[in-house]
Order: structure tokens, then C-alpha cells, then sequence
């Protein structure tokens, strides 16, 4: 055994920072990380958070042993932390199982998978965060995403994160800070903060959000500070007034309604409704008229009547968001919606989400009109130099889940653009959800 290992990344932003700690951690403890073919052991840092996850995490398991049989296939990651134990009995195809509970406990844990002492290891939180330098990402050249708390205390009524991740830790402003300058000092230009809520942050330790934006726009340097995800009942309009004075801040609000129908949001667990969201959103493009909104919406939860979906669509149509995702609902063991009677069928459900898409899709593409003339700043991701072009995103795209930018530069082909430079370019046009735009200048 070389001690080499690889790992696979599953799920969302948050899972990518968790799998990019445990790399740093490993290397910490003398493992190399390297390509799938060398490895020595394979991590597969999994998701369990709706069934279609789910599966993708078990198949990925399965693959990955079928066709690398001599290698150790450890399943780590919201998976393992949730079903470990049955999994441990049930699943003989990987060599081990550990939660993620307390990932400094990994690389231990993965050294008595590998020597054959256990199959799993369920680790208890830890007694206090540390700062990681993480030296390796799996993002695109100067953006990082930064966790700044983890669990939930939101309980929503179909929801396994508390299940997984527990209830609401914030990451103390010292570590968050740590890190946010480790990543500035490097010359990163985007940050993108994550959590389960980062409205919620610091609610634990008698801080809020507006607190560690402050300690942000006192660094010096060039960055841009992204939020992603926050509940909509815990939202504070008080955090606008920031974005009006640092443009370091990006005007973009991941926010996720999940429905607009009251009586649905209630049986969520949510205390909103059509007209306060609204509000939300008004209030919101009132002080920042340049302001991006995403969310995300669930389809056919259980009650889900044909006048809930009607609300949803009004909402959509009179919300104008600029983007939104949807899912259907998935039935998770351990929440309380589990037991909730009038279950919609799978068909319905999905129709219904279609016709939402179907909505949304006509919705974005006319927000995106407005960009045409404009000239915005875009992070350039990939340059394909035979065509002349570079991908890219502009503020208005947040990583992976978003459209980009198709940034067509002469420059490209000279190889005087590359990935992780900031270029000034004029949107010319609106290609389906992607936006075109003509390179006038590194920024």
C-alpha cells in the first residue's frame, strides 16, 4: 500500500468543501492524493439527502468497485453518516463506511478500513472547528466556496439534513475570517459563503450575518463575496444596506421559497405565504434594483391540491425570478412529513413540475434580455482557443447551477486569456439561458 488515494465528489457545495477538507487532511497524515487510475483508495464522499442522491451515491459505489476491484472503495459523506450501519451489513461491495460528523476523524478512520480493523467508523462532532487550508478544489480557477456553519435548526417537516449534519453549529467569525483572507492572499476573486442557512448564522453563538458581512468589507483587496442559500422566514432586509455600500458584495439572493401556497408552507414547517414573499423580493429589488434572485421549489408534496399549484404559478409569474429550480418531493425516513396522509401521485407531481419549469424557463430568458448593451465583469472559467471563445459567468450566475457567459474574444486564440481571469465584456445578445457578450478588456 502506497498510501495513495482519490476522491469522489458527490452532492452540493457544501459536500465539495467537506471532500476538499478531507483531501488536506489526508495529505496532513503523509497520504498523496492523485488520479482515479493510481489510487490506492478510492473515497466516494456521498449525498443522501433525496432518493435520486441516494442513488446516484450507491451506483457510484457499485461502479466504482466493479471496475476498479482491487482498489478500497470507502463510502464517506451524507450517505454513510445516515444509513452507515445498514449499509456496512448490507452492502459487501465497499470496503468501508465513515460519517461525516467530524471529518478530522477521517483519515483515521480511513487508515483502520484500510488495515481491515472495522468496516465503520461513525464519528461524534467535534469538540471545537479548526481551520483547514485547503490546497486542493474541485472549483474552477480563483472561486472557492467557504463554509461558515453547518447543521440546521429550521426543521423543516421533510428535511434529513438535521438527521445528518444535526442541528445548527456556526463556524466561529475568527475561522471564517482565517480562511476568507487565506483565499484573498492567493488571489481568489470569488467566495462563495455557504451553509444549510446563512440566515441563521451565528443565532447559535449570539451573532448574526450582518455582523461577519461588517468584518468582511473592512479586508482590503479585490474580491467578490457571494451568498448562497437563506431561508426565507429568517432572511434580515437589514444586510441590504451593505450591498449598496461595498460592491464587493454581489446583489445575489438564494433564496428558497420552496412554495407559495400558505397552507402547504405551514405542513413544511414554513411560515410564509404568497404575499410575504413577494414583499421579500419587492423589498429586496427596491434597494438593490440590480439585485439577482434564485430559489428553489418543491412539486407535490403531500396535501398538494390543484389550487396549492395554482398559487405557485401565480407566484412564479408575478415573482419574475431569475432563476429557480425545481424538484419533486421526496419521502425521507426520520422526517415528519414521512407520515403525512394525501400523497400526490409521482405522475402528478411531475407534471406539475414540468409545467413550473416550463414557466420559469420563459421567465428566465426574458431576465436575461435586460443584460443586452450592458457591459458586466465575467470570471473566466474555460477558453476553447479554435473557436474564439472563452466560458465564463457573470454576477448573475452563481457556479454550476446557473447559465454562463459566452465570451467571444479574439484574445482567446492568443492565449492571452486563461481560466481565473476577470474580463470586461458587452452583452450583444441572449443565447437560450446563456448570455453573449464580446471581450473589451481585462478588467
Amino acid at each position: 500500500m502506497k498510501k495513495t488515494f482519490y476522491i469522489v465528489n458527490l452532492g452540493c457545495s457544501k459536500n465539495q468543501v467537506d471532500g476538499e477538507t478531507v483531501l488536506a487532511l489526508m495529505e496532513q497524515k503523509g497520504w498523496k492524493y492523485t488520479d482515479l487510475e493510481h489510487a490506492d483508495v478510492v473515497i466516494i464522499n456521498t449525498c443522501g439527502f433525496i432518493n435520486d442522491a441516494k442513488e446516484e451515491s450507491i451506483n457510484t459505489i457499485l461502479n466504482c468497485k466493479s471496475s476498479y476491484p482491487d482498489k478500497i472503495v470507502i463510502a464517506a459523506g451524507c450517505l454513510a453518516q445516515r444509513y452507515g450501519k445498514e449499509l456496512s451489513d448490507e452492502m459487501s461491495e465497499a470496503d468501508g463506511f465513515v460519517g461525516n460528523r467530524d471529518l478530522y476523524a477521517i483519515p483515521d478512520a480511513v487508515e483502520k478500513i484500510v488495515k481491515g480493523k472495522t468496516r465503520l467508523v461513525s464519528p461524534k462532532l467535534p469538540s471545537q472547528d479548526c481551520f483547514v487550508e485547503r490546497s486542493t478544489l474541485f472549483t474552477f480557477p480563483r472561486s472557492t466556496y467557504i463554509k461558515i456553519a453547518e447543521g440546521c435548526n429550521n426543521n423543516c417537516t421533510y428535511c434529513a439534513i438535521p438527521l445528518i449534519r444535526g442541528q445548527l453549529r456556526s463556524i466561529p467569525a475568527d475561522i471564517i475570517m482565517k480562511e476568507i483572507k487565506s483565499f484573498v492572499k492567493k488571489g481568489f476573486f470569488e467566495i462563495n459563503l455557504v451553509s444549510q442557512d446563512l440566515a441563521s448564522w451565528g443565532t447559535d453563538i449570539g451573532q448574526d450575518l450582518i455582523y461577519l458581512l461588517r468584518r468582511i468589507c473592512r479586508l482590503k483587496g479585490d474580491f467578490r463575496i457571494r451568498l448562497l442559500y437563506m431561508h426565507p422566514d429568517k432572511f434580515n432586509p437589514s444586510i441590504l444596506p451593505l450591498f449598496k455600500k461595498d460592491s464587493r458584495l454581489i446583489p445575489y439572493f438564494d433564496i428558497p421559497f420552496q412554495h407559495a401556497s400558505e397552507p402547504i408552507l405551514k405542513a413544511m414547517g414554513r411560515k410564509g405565504n404568497n404575499e410575504k414573499y413577494l414583499k421579500l423580493i419587492a423589498s429586496i429589488r427596491k434597494a438593490l434594483p440590480e439585485s439577482v434572485i434564485r430559489s428553489t421549489i418543491m412539486l407535490g408534496f403531500p396535501g398538494e391540491k390543484d389550487s396549492d399549484f395554482q398559487c405557485l404559478m401565480e407566484f412564479l409569474e408575478e415573482a419574475q425570478l431569475d432563476w429557480c429550480g425545481f424538484f419533486t418531493y421526496s419521502r425521507e425516513e426520520g422526517t415528519k412529513a414521512f407520515g403525512f396522509k394525501d400523497k400526490v401521485p409521482i405522475a402528478t407531481a411531475g407534471l406539475r413540475k414540468e409545467q413550473a419549469q416550463d414557466l420559469q424557463n420563459r421567465i428566465t430568458e426574458k431576465r436575461l434580455e435586460s443584460y443586452t448593451g450592458r457591459e458586466i465583469e465575467v470570471l473566466v472559467e474555460e477558453v476553447i482557443a479554435e473557436e474564439e471563445i472563452a466560458l465564463g459567468r457573470g454576477y448573475m450566475n452563481a457556479p454550476e447551477v446557473d447559465g454562463a457567459v459566452i465570451l467571444h474574444s479574439g484574445r482567446a486564440m492568443s492565449g492571452s486569456i486563461k481560466p481565473g481571469d476577470v474580463v470586461r465584456a458587452k452583452v450583444i445578445k441572449r443565447n437560450n439561458i446563456d448570455l453573449e457578450a464580446v471581450d473589451v478588456g481585462l478588467s
